[in-house]
C-alpha cells in the first residue's frame, strides 16, 4: 500500500493514477489478482457476478469470465441518461465499444439487479475506508445503491494505487473488499 498523497482534488489523483499504471505490469498484477479471488469464500459462494470489460490499462478479468460455474454480467451505459445497465455474458461473447471506446455486450439486458451477488468496480484508485476514485462519471456511484445490500462490492487494482486516504463525498459509495496482487483487504 503506497502511504499517503498530498494531491487537493480528485482530478490530481487520476492523473497520478493513470500515468502511475501505465508503467506498471498490468498482465502480471490482473493474473495475480484472479489468482487470489479464486479460491476466496466471497467468490466460491457467489453464482451471479458483474464484471467489467478492462479499458486501458484497468485490471483484466477475462481469465475469471471463462468460470461457467458462474452466471457473468457486464454492464453498458446510457449517456444522455447517465444509468448503467446490465447484460449476460459468456466468455467470448460479442462486445461493441461504446463512445468511450470501453466494450459493452450486445445481449438483451437483465432487469433484474436483485440477483446480483458480487461485483467487481473498475477504480483507478482507492484507500482503506473503501473509497474508490473512478473516472469522474458518476456511472458507479449512482448504480451501486440499486444492488442488494448483501451484494459484495470489490475494487482491483495495483498495489501501488491502494492508499491511505482519498479525498470523497456523500455521493461517493464505498466498496467492501480491496483486491490487489499482494493481498484481499475486507473492510
Amino acid at each position: 500500500m503506497t502511504s499517503t498523497l498530498n494531491f487537493q482534488t480528485k482530478k490530481e489523483y487520476r492523473n497520478f493514477a493513470k500515468k502511475l499504471r501505465a508503467k506498471l505490469d498490468i498482465k502480471k498484477i490482473s493474473f495475480l489478482i484472479c489468482e487470489n479471488i479464486k479460491n476466496r469464500d466471497f467468490y466460491k459462494n457467489s453464482k451471479n457476478i458483474l464484471g467489467f470489460y478492462p479499458f486501458n490499462s484497468e485490471i483484466n478479468l477475462t481469465e475469471l469470465y471463462k468460470d461457467a460455474s458462474k452466471n457473468w454480467f457486464l454492464p453498458s451505459i446510457d449517456i444522455s441518461t447517465k444509468e448503467m445497465f446490465i447484460h449476460p455474458y459468456k466468455y467470448s461473447d460479442k462486445l461493441i465499444e461504446n463512445c468511450y471506446k470501453v466494450p459493452e455486450p450486445v445481449t438483451p439486458k437483465e432487469n433484474n439487479l436483485e440477483k446480483i451477488d458480487l461485483i467487481f468496480v473498475p477504480a483507478l484508485m482507492a484507500d482503506k475506508k473503501g473509497h474508490r476514485l473512478g473516472y469522474g462519471a458518476g456511472y458507479y456511484d449512482r448504480f451501486l445503491p440499486l444492488l442488494k445490500d448483501s451484494c459484495v462490492k470489490i475494487v482491483l487494482l495495483p498495489e501501488e494505487l491502494f492508499i491511505e486516504n482519498l479525498p470523497s463525498d456523500e455521493l461517493d459509495v464505498p466498496v467492501d473488499i480491496i483486491a490487489t496482487e499482494k493481498a484481499v483487504n475486507c473492510l
